[in-house]
């Protein structure tokens, strides 16, 4: 169901998306600190603020990734209702269906 005008499948990729985007500019921000065999002072005396703003763009568009798909996978499947109820869920039932086949030679 929408609550404020946005799907919930929108809202649940975006808010994990800033997640990871989180994620990512604290790993930039520990790749600079730590210096692992000098990257982080070759990004801060020859690169500068364009490359750090692409290094955490696209570790940010893994790092989402990544917590999206997690997301995902960890969900348990309960789903709120349109009033915070949890839904009830149908079981699945087999369908009979008839195919018509031609002839065989």
């Amino acid at each position: 169901m929408r609550r404020s005008g946005m799907p919930v499948a929108v809202r649940f990729m975006i808010l994990h998306g800033l997640v990871g985007f989180g994620l990512s500019a604290l790993f930039v921000a520990a790749v600079l600190w730590a210096d692992p065999g000098g990257v982080g002072s070759l990004i801060l005396r020859h690169g500068g603020l364009p490359v750090i703003a692409m290094l955490w763009f696209f570790t940010g568009l893994t790092f989402g990734s990544v917590q999206i798909g997690a997301a995902i996978m960890l969900d348990d499947g309960r789903e709120q209702g349109p009033r915070g109820g949890r839904r009830m869920r149908l079981p699945a039932v087999a369908v009979p269906a008839r195919a018509a086949a031609r002839a065989r030679r």
